[in-house]
């Protein structure tokens, strides 16, 4: 073990901790537990001492034999059971011994150097004596003691002292004893670490030696391996060849193959851009109806990934539950549409998003039963074009009805000679003006039908640039509708001077008649409808107001659709829903904005923004415009 260079330093380090250590204990740690222990002792006999100088009365007198205390021997008494306590003396200022435990030291002086320069200057004086040691007086003792000389003073003068000898064998003993055993324990503990490291080295040293003769084992063995391979090395070297053909054989075979695989790889990337290119959802099954395939928008549209339906039937995709039925009925049709529609809710909206699900049959040449492909296309917004379309050919029946039958009514009636003799120049005046107005209103009808179906068609609404005062046309369509809607109260708010604008006044009294005709007419019960003008910089603010049925949030999305109606019931109020889609298209024309607020319930309110002078280009044979 001790040839082996890091054992043996471990070792070394090992007997000099086991040395340290008990060493350490003895030389340091038990003479600091003795000085404080001296400590400790020291300061108890002051304050021992110090406590008899408050008991007996001692302070501020000066004692002399014929002038101790009153009562002193008896206050001694419980002090001289004290076991401890082995000597109790008092001094006089002089020195001279007035009053001892042992009275025959009484009356002698103490002329000791310390007495005079340390407790006759008022300071304390204690030394710890051990077991054959002198005392401060000269006398051997025969026990640990600790001697304490505690001064009391008369004002600033030295009054005289008390001496306690104290007996402290029993605390000395037992620190000893204390340091003993710590010693002892430090080196049963050190021994004990030196013996569990010496096993330990012992077994290192034992594997050392075992590994050394495995490597001699492993030395002999690899130069028989050695042997072995240079032989084995010769028949690799023939049978290398012979792999070698056999692995250009297969190389070209791979090449052949890999290059098979990438067109395979290739046709499958297009096939895979096709379906992702594809904006509609495209399902692709075999013959019994189990999905093979799906396309991202497919899976978006089901909210289904294709991971978790792959290979299981179709009805899983939807929760229709006759949807796989439909599919299969739609593969033995032979004539008609192999498309049926299917609805599903939207996470984003209350209102459910309706799918063309188109079916059709992929051609194989296989025996086996060919695939289908779903398509899926959303046509929410075509059935909806179709279902106001519809509503809409009924409103624009009965709208173009009304006044025709009016028309043609009492134009048979002026018509009739028997009839019209009957009538006064005045009913037919009157007559004559009904159907004048109907004239005009199915003309307004027609026209706002014509101005809709050219804003559809990317025209642009033709408009004719003046300068009119915008007041005068709201005064004008207010008093138009003050004779016949009596139950509103029409509010008027304009700026203090005249608002002048250059704009198509025709155009702009129909988006003001038009929310006048809104506001009364979703204003049933009556209430107040308030027109305001303000002006802001260069441009001009018009907002219509009233207090009518109002508006939800669904409802006020689709506001400005053509023919949208907010209540299409048959108790509707008439029109057939082109109003606020020509008045959008009217006030984009002019450049200006539009907006609308509405509470169910609560009323509506439409705010107009124009500026007021339109583009250069549209003016540029108009004076410059200038306000007053």
């Amino acid at each position: 073990m001790l040839r082996i260079k890091l054992l043996r330093n471990l070792l070394i380090l090992s007997l000099a901790i086991t040395i340290f250590l008990p060493g350490h204990e003895y030389f340091v740690l038990h003479p600091a537990y003795s000085n404080l222990l001296t400590e400790e002792t020291e300061s108890e006999a002051v304050r021992y001492a110090s406590y008899m100088v408050r008991t007996l009365g001692l302070e501020n007198q000066f004692l002399t034999k014929e002038r101790l205390p009153e009562g002193l021997e008896k206050s001694l008494q419980p002090v001289s059971r004290d076991k401890q306590l082995l000597k109790l003396r008092i001094f006089s200022a002089r020195g001279e011994i007035i009053f001892s435990t042992q009275a025959d030291e009484i009356g002698k002086i103490n002329e000791k150097t310390y007495f005079r320069e340390v407790v006759a200057k008022g300071q304390v004086y204690s030394k710890v004596v051990q077991k054959d040691r002198k005392t401060a007086d000269g006398a051997i003792t025969k026990i640990d003691i600790v001697e304490t000389y505690v001064p009391f003073m008369a004002g600033n003068a030295f009054g005289g002292a008390i001496e306690v000898y104290y007996d402290i064998t029993e605390s000395v003993n037992k620190a000893a004893a204390l340091s003993l055993r710590s010693i002892l324990s430090t080196m049963v503990l050190s021994l004990g670490f030196l013996l569990a490291i010496c096993i330990a080295l012992f077994r290192a040293c034992k594997s050392f030696q075992e590994r050394d003769a495995a490597e001699e084992a492993l030395r002999l063995a690899n130069e028989a391996l050695e042997e072995r391979v240079s032989e084995r090395t010769q028949e690799l070297s023939d049978a290398n060849e012979q792999l070698i053909e056999q692995i250009a054989e297969r190389t070209q075979a791979q090449m052949a193959l890999a290059k098979a695989l990438e067109e395979i790889k290739l046709d499958r990337e297009k096939l895979d851009g096709i379906l992702s290119s594809v904006p509609d959802g495209v399902i692709l099954t075999d013959g019994a109806l189990n999905i093979l395939h799906m396309n991202a928008t497919a899976e978006q549209i089901l909210n289904t990934p294709l991971e978790k339906v792959l290979g299981q039937s179709v009805e899983k995709v939807s929760r229709e539950v006759n949807f796989r039925k439909k599919v299969a009925q739609r593969l033995n049709i032979t004539h008609g549409p192999r498309s049926f529609d299917l609805e599903l809710q939207s996470d984003r909206s209350h209102n459910p998003k309706i799918y063309q699900v188109r079916v059709s049959q992929l051609l194989s040449d296989e025996k086996a039963s060919p695939g289908v492909v779903l398509l899926l296309r959303d046509v929410t917004r075509e059935r909806e074009i179709e279902q106001m379309k519809s509503a809409f050919l009924a409103m624009a029946a009965h709208e173009l009805n009304t006044p025709l039958t009016t028309i043609i009514g009492y134009s048979e009636l002026l018509i009739a000679v028997e009839t019209a003799k009957n009538f006064s120049e005045e009913q037919k005046k009157d007559y004559l003006l009904l159907i004048h107005n109907k004239a005009l209103a199915l003309g307004g009808l027609i026209d706002d039908l014509l101005d809709v179906s050219r804003v559809e068609s990317g025209s642009s609404l033709s408009l004719d640039y003046q300068e009119f005062e915008l007041d005068n046309v709201i005064h004008e369509v207010v008093a138009s509708y003050s004779e016949n809607a009596t139950r509103h109260n029409f509010l008027i708010t304009l700026p203090d001077v005249t608002v002048y604008l250059i704009a198509d006044r025709l155009r702009l009294k129909q988006v003001v008649d038009h929310l006048i005709s809104n506001a009364v007419k979703y204003a049933p019960e009556g209430g107040d409808v308030r027109i305001s003008l303000t002006m802001q910089e260069n441009k001009i603010e018009l907002s219509v107001e009233d207090e009518g049925i109002g508006m939800d949030e669904e409802h006020l999305a689709h506001i400005f659709d053509r023919f949208y109606r907010v209540d299409s019931s048959d108790t509707a109020v008439q029109g057939v829903g082109l109003g606020m889609s020509l008045v959008r298209n009217i006030v984009l024309a002019h450049h200006g904005d539009i907006q609308v607020e509405s509470q169910l319930g609560k009323g509506t309110k439409f705010c107009i923004t124009l500026p007021q002078m339109p583009p250069a280009e549209h003016v540029e044979n108009h004076q410059p415009f200038t306000l007053p």
